[in-house]
């Protein structure tokens, strides 16, 4: 019964909403802010900014309690790359509406509203995606493929029952079995959230579109062993860049010259035309 309400007050602590103001000027880009409409039942924040004909353009997804803000360096040099970009706060994250983070529940329904704004502002190009950790969940949860022409994928879970117990051991150590369960419990009765489809590595077959998978070497909360057993799980074709003493950490900050050249490499040559 402790472990019970600890975890549940633990999740709830960690996934209730973080809102904040974001200012389009401190980007430095001339941005278009956007509301698009979610079958989460948010409306969501964003920003887009166009590109040039046929290059493609890329869906920005950012990971959890984190905001669109800290996707403004990937859209500077993907839009100097010609690419069109946009990027958006998930529900209950940012600007956005909503009131508690769901670990790609509800996260899945933004993703893909996100991605059908998209479709339908640049009807004639293809569209690539960087989706950051639970961003990346976002896009393989669902019960349909996710429908973009590439898939860029860092710091992914495969599956929450793993994420959540690695966070937990961290605090309690040999508790973190207990604590596990009884925090997913409590999430699938208080926000509704199902662990059974919270399972990334067991949807990312079903990506047809080519797929780019990174991850920190180093990273102690999805260990390089998770991403390889999600690059083995992918249909080709894929690619895999194991970040070289990079832990759970923003993968383009710690290496950005190597980011810059592989992410513009792989999105040319599956989205531009």
């Amino acid at each position: 019964m402790i472990g019970r309400s600890i975890g549940a007050g633990a999740l709830r602590i960690a996934f209730t909403a973080r809102r904040r103001r974001l200012n389009p000027a401190k980007t430095g880009l001339p941005v278009e802010t956007v509301a698009i409409a979610s079958g989460s039942g948010a409306r969501l924040a964003g920003w887009f900014l166009p590109g040039e004909s046929r290059r493609g353009a890329v869906l920005l997804l950012h990971g959890v309690t984190d905001t669109r803000m800290n996707l403004v360096k990937r859209m500077r040099f993907l839009n100097r790359a010609g690419f069109a970009i946009l990027a958006i706060d998930f529900q209950a994250h940012g600007m956005s509406e909503g009131r508690t983070i769901t670990l790609g529940a509800r996260e899945s329904l933004d993703a893909r509203a996100a991605l059908a704004w998209l479709r339908a502002r640049l009807p004639d190009e293809k569209i690539g995606v960087i989706a950051i950790s639970l961003g990346g969940a976002a896009t393989l949860i669902g019960d349909e493929p996710f429908a973009a022409d590439a898939l860029a994928l860092e710091s992914v879970y495969p599956d929450i029952d793993r994420a959540t117990r690695k966070r937990f051991r961290r605090f309690v150590g040999p508790l973190a079995e207990s604590f596990t369960r009884a925090a997913l419990a409590c999430g699938e009765t208080a926000f509704g959230i199902d662990r059974r489809k919270l399972r990334p590595v067991d949807a990312i077959g079903g990506v047809s579109a080519p797929i780019f998978i990174l991850s920190g070497a180093r990273d102690p909360w999805t260990p390089i062993e998770e991403a390889r057993e999600l690059f083995a799980c992918a249909q080709p074709p894929k690619i895999l860049w194991e970040v070289a003493g990079a832990g759970h950490v923003d993968l383009y900050d710690f290496a950005p010259d190597e980011y810059r050249r592989r992410m513009v490499a792989f999105l040319t040559e599956s989205i531009s035309r």
